[in-house]
């Protein structure tokens, strides 16, 4: 099968999906053109991929992607367009439903409360259901996310097109037992404990929750000093680091360069921290629990579906007081905490595989093309 993937942000979790997806044995067969705008590290990633090419990039501008995606679905008349995102399936929909090109559209993300506030939020959600439905697959990439989508749009979830694929990691990159050592790469006093926090630096992510935790911690355990090895990037890290520098807490975060050996990096830390808003259905927490790190993690949407059934010590979203409690809950057992989560790498493995992700979406790719689109 020949499909055309076509996305407006590949970075993050779409960029990795790609890598992860695409490359695994259950698609070998199929052949996936990228239409994307310019990323040296998206070409760089799939680069080693076979079944794998970037046959556009372009700027950032929408209609010029598009007009990318246009010309590439002329000259080669895919099987079908797997587009990621909210705003790539939303451009792409009416163009592919006129040349009658199957479409996918996965979505990597959730709609909040309030989102469709007022008149104009109101005819804003009506358009976008209208596009949506003439897309042959809706596929958000887990069931938390599905049941916010069916929820946001009803009349979508009665038609049967919502088909959730939850995400996965290639295991086996994390099974090892490498391990860096950021205690003497960052000087980091040997009673201290070390918490990782992976990601970038934005609102939903939540590491300001991380940062007001920390100054609490700090300021009644001097003899047990907490530190963040931080290996995040763009979004508001520049913010970030001048409020920890105005508040005096920079001798307490440790800011490495992206990395992409990152079992080592997260058996290098004692314990990783996520304290989400929101997520779709995160990787990190699965890379961390395959590389047999102990986890800390707010009950977010998207982060849920995820760690039921783990080991992972859980806190209300948004809340320094619970997240403070788990890092006192795993300091006061780290021993017992750590054994549970050796004990958990072989089922978390098996559980997080890619393989079973990419065997789902290739059921999805055969059934859109016995799904229709919705006529406008």
């Amino acid at each position: 099968m020949q499909v055309v993937v076509f996305a407006r942000h590949p970075g993050g979790g779409i960029r990795t999906y790609f890598h992860y997806v695409y490359g695994d044995a259950a698609l070998k067969s199929h052949t996936f053109k990228l239409v994307t705008p310019k990323s040296e590290a998206l070409q760089s990633l799939v680069a080693p991929l076979e079944n794998v090419s970037v046959n556009s990039q372009t700027p950032q501008s929408a209609a010029r992607l598009l007009g990318s995606l246009i010309r590439e679905v002329v000259k080669t008349r895919p099987d079908l367009v797997h587009s990621h995102g909210f705003t790539a399936g939303l451009i792409a929909a009416l163009p592919l439903w006129l040349m009658r090109i199957p479409h996918i559209i996965t979505t990597h993300d959730v709609f909040m409360p309030g989102q469709f506030k007022g008149p104009l939020g109101k005819l804003k959600k009506l358009i976008m259901g209208w596009l949506f439905g003439m897309a042959n697959v809706l596929n958000p990439v887990g069931e938390d996310a599905a049941e916010n989508f069916r929820a946001t749009f009803p009349a979508l979830a009665a038609t049967g097109k919502i088909i959730a694929v939850t995400n996965g990691i290639r295991t086996r990159a994390f099974l090892g037992h490498d391990s860096r050592d950021l205690r003497a790469e960052a000087s980091i006093p040997e009673n201290a404990l070390v918490v990782g926090f992976f990601g970038r630096f934005m609102a939903q992510k939540g590491f300001g929750v991380l940062v007001n935790a920390l100054e609490r911690w700090n300021e009644s355990r001097p003899d047990r000093p907490l530190h963040v090895c931080c290996f995040g990037w763009g979004g508001f890290i520049r913010e970030e680091q001048a409020d920890i520098e105005r508040r005096r807490l920079s001798e307490f975060f440790h800011f490495f360069p992206a990395t992409d050996l990152m079992a080592g990096a997260i058996r290098g830390v004692d314990v990783v921290v996520m304290p989400s808003r929101w997520e779709a259905c995160p990787l990190l927490p699965m890379e961390v629990m395959v590389s047999g790190r102990p986890l800390i993690a707010s009950n977010c949407i998207g982060m849920n579906e995820v760690v039921e059934g783990s080991p992972t010590l859980v806190f209300d979203v948004g809340s320094v007081e619970g997240l403070l409690d788990r890092l006192e809950e795993f300091e006061s057992r780290q021993p017992e905490v750590q054994a549970a989560f050796d004990e958990y790498r072989k089922e978390a493995a098996e559980r997080f595989d890619v393989s079973v992700t990419s065997s789902r979406l290739a059921d999805v790719f055969a059934s859109a093309l016995e799904k229709p689109g919705s006529a406008p």
